[in-house]
């Protein structure tokens, strides 16, 4: 069996060519490993930066309650009526302190205040009318209470006697005239920190002075030392101010980034396969040409010998034949023309075949790399990798129109606000979520915009805040039976409104009031940026973007922007 034409041509090439295509392939194989990795460490970093911001807001959370919660003792310490409960002490009196107590709790949301004599025994407490009261009990074995005693203020977190239920002991001496008389105790669980932690993607824990987890989502890590960060995970510890040795522990899984680096690394593979097949059809296509005109060469050759020998024939022919040869010469004079223009069109033709096929070969690669971007883009949701895969989908919609001649995204964003034509930047943003739009079978309804109207802000950043409006509406009507989205403009003299509204199921009044602050999302993947970033790029327009609460069914979400003046 005769091997393809492409084969006998590579095996054609000699050492230096083959030397040359080897390190082409190797140069773009360690291509593919760099955009991994320099995508991997990118997207890391954004990762580890991400972790740092959420260890430190719970790290503010848990410090904020707990300064909350230390004042309460202090304050108690110096009120009068627990001194005088203290010095004289009664039964109506220290009920009325537990009472006192009680209403307390119930302001500051602690677990449990009670006071201690100078012997440690508990005579007044919040919970004195229930069946746990800690009134009559001895806690003077407890460190918080001889630490208080030697140190006025003193912390512990452990289990309660009474409870058995793991709480952090905040206690604070009470001393008269130089004496002292007693101790308060203020007891705090973290029952619903811990429920708020287990929600979350991260896995998160307190640990103590001693390294043992006492604040965590998983009771059987309590008390305990903490487990290593698998090896596939980001780890981060920050002091917990305040509180001598404890740490806050956040791990996250890196499985994102290494997504990311797989994604970069095969859309380049893809690149360079398209290119490198560009290449070598380009390069067969010359030898073709390069054969063929050789070919022609050759009949050439042959033609002028056979002219040559007929007319060196002729020459010694009877004197009537003279006609003849002057006939045959300007029969080879038009036959050389019309060599010369078949050889001028054959090359048109086949230059137009090289672009047609270039063409073709182009735009089939190009709508796999469209698709493996969206995929990727619905899949990461750090805001460096999103826009990453934004900026490689309008590259390849850029290509894409190149080869189709049509218009295309061609420039990036200044940060400036200039006149932009709105028509433009809905006719971008409707292209890059029409996959998007297409994939929910959605009824899409939008107006007819005149060209001519403008406002102003920045192009690609106004299609970044229409792109994620309408990729919002897409996702909020998946579940409805007759899915619909609605493009509106309303011209309000010196305003245009850009108003997006879906069938969906609304916005809950949770939901609304937390839509433009950071980190704050309903999806599992999301991180809650998308509508923070796109209300700051409306702000720097000078405009403002806001959710419709005077809704009856479904979202609507507004854009008001400047009109540039005609």
């Amino acid at each position: 069996m005769e091997p393809p034409t492409l084969v006998k041509a590579l095996l054609r090439l000699s050492r230096r060519k083959l030397a040359l295509l080897s390190l082409s392939v190797l140069i773009g194989l360690a291509l593919v490993v760099a955009a991994y990795h320099i995508a991997y460490d990118r997207a890391l970093d954004g990762l580890t930066q991400d972790v740092r911001t959420s260890a430190q807001l719970r790290v503010s959370a848990l410090q904020s309650e707990i300064d909350k919660q230390r004042a309460v003792p202090a304050v108690l310490a110096s009120d009068s009526d627990v001194k005088a409960a203290l010095q004289q002490p009664t039964r109506s009196g220290l009920d009325l302190i537990s009472a006192k107590l009680e209403s307390l709790r119930h302001e500051t949301h602690g677990a449990v205040i009670y006071l201690l004599d100078r012997h440690g025994v508990a005579v007044a407490a919040s919970n004195w009318n229930r069946p746990e009261s800690f009134v009559g009990s001895a806690y003077g074995f407890r460190r918080y209470f001889s630490d208080a005693v030697r140190k006025t203020e003193a912390a512990e977190f452990a289990l309660g006697t009474v409870s058995h239920r793991p709480g952090l002991f905040l206690s604070h001496s009470v001393v008269t005239e130089g004496r002292l008389i007693g101790v308060v105790v203020v007891k705090l669980e973290f029952d619903s920190l811990e429920s708020d932690w287990a929600r979350l993607k991260d896995t998160a824990f307190v640990t103590d002075n001693r390294h043992l987890v006492i604040i965590t989502a998983r009771d059987n890590w309590r008390f305990k030392s903490p487990p290593a960060a698998p090896p596939d995970q980001i780890s981060l510890a920050l002091d917990v101010k305040g509180m001598t040795g404890w740490q806050l522990h956040l791990y996250r899984s890196a499985a994102a980034a290494r997504q990311a680096g797989l994604a970069a690394a095969a859309i380049l593979l893809l690149i360079e396969v398209l290119l490198a097949g560009t290449i070598l059809w380009a390069w067969r296509r010359r030898e073709n040409l390069r054969l063929k005109a050789q070919s022609d060469q050759a009949y050439l050759t042959r033609l002028e010998r056979d002219v040559g020998d007929r007319t060196h024939a002729l020459r010694y022919a009877n004197d009537k034949l003279s006609e003849e040869i002057e006939e045959r010469r300007n029969a080879q004079t038009r036959l050389n023309e019309l060599q010369a223009d078949l050889v001028q069109a054959n090359k048109l033709a086949q230059l137009g075949q090289i672009t047609a096929g270039v063409a073709h070969e182009i735009n089939q690669p190009l709508a796999t790399i469209r698709v493996l971007a969206d995929n990727a883009l619905s899949g990461l949701k750090p805001a460096a990798i999103q826009t990453n895969l934004e900026t490689i989908v309008r590259m390849s919609e850029r290509i894409g129109h190149i080869t189709g001649e049509l218009r295309a995204f061609s420039r990036k964003a200044t940060g400036e606000s200039e006149p932009t034509s709105v028509s433009e930047a809905v006719e971008g943003s409707i292209l890059l979520t029409h996959s998007r739009l297409k994939s929910h079978k959605v009824r899409f309804q939008r107006p007819k915009i005149d060209a001519g109207l403008k406002v102003w802000g920045e192009r690609v950043r106004l299609e970044q805040v229409l792109v994620n409006l309408l990729q919002n509406a897409f996702e909020a009507v998946e579940s409805v039976a007759s899915p619909t989205v609605t493009l509106r403009l309303e011209d309000q003299g010196d305003t245009l409104r850009l108003i997006i509204e879906d069938n969906g199921p609304g916005l809950p009044e949770t939901i609304r009031k937390a839509l433009f602050i950071p980190f704050k999302t309903t999806k599992p993947k999301g991180l809650g940026l998308g509508l923070v970033i796109a209300r700051d790029i409306v702000s720097d327009f000078g405009g403002e973007l806001m959710a419709d609460s005077d809704v009856a069914h479904g979202a609507r979400f507004i854009v008001s922007l400047r009109k540039v003046s005609p």
